[in-house]
């Protein structure tokens, strides 16, 4: 993850106060620099968690940065996990079940980010995968050629999707 999205994931509870001087680390890779960013860099998981956030909150103020609002957040964490997905660096099916359960400890839905169709392609996979539902015989395929096919439609429609909400 980026800084961006390290801080959002954050924002959301996905990261805690232990993970801020990781947080910080990033923001120095990045390029970020401040006096309060090398001291949280510094600092271990193990210290205060108040301290731990002191810094945190004095490194965003100097960057000019603020904890992005919730929707927002959640779309720079998916924007992870739809990349991974998008550049075959993780399983389609797996990526998209472990961003589909970060998205369902949120008040929001696929629907509201955009995702819908991705979803109900990931719901047509899991129905071949247990055997529920029967899609591929109607369109004459195997069962493993419906879901590749089906996979390269969610990697395909989460490219489409980073572009219209570049984030970073």
């Amino acid at each position: 993850m980026t800084f961006l999205q390290k801080i959002a994931a954050y924002s959301l509870g996905f990261k805690t106060d232990k993970d801020l001087p990781d947080i910080a680390m990033t923001a120095m890779e990045e390029g970020y620099d401040t006096a309060s960013l090398r001291m949280l860099a510094g600092k271990s998981e193990k210290d205060s968690a108040f301290e731990l956030r002191e810094y945190f909150g004095l490194a965003l103020k100097e960057l000019g940065l603020v904890l992005p609002e919730r929707k927002e957040a959640l779309t720079r964490v998916v924007a992870f996990y739809a990349n991974r997905i998008a550049e075959k660096e993780v399983d389609t099916y797996q990526g998209f079940d472990e961003m589909n359960a970060m998205i369902n400890k949120t008040e929001f839905e696929c629907d509201a980010l955009g995702l819908m169709s991705c979803y109900v392609d990931y719901i047509t996979i899991w129905e071949e995968k247990s055997d529920g539902l029967d899609f591929h015989t109607a369109e004459g395929i195997s069962k493993d050629q419906y879901i590749e096919r089906t996979e390269e439609g969610i990697r395909r429609q989460l490219k489409e999707w980073l572009i219209l909400n570049e984030t970073k």
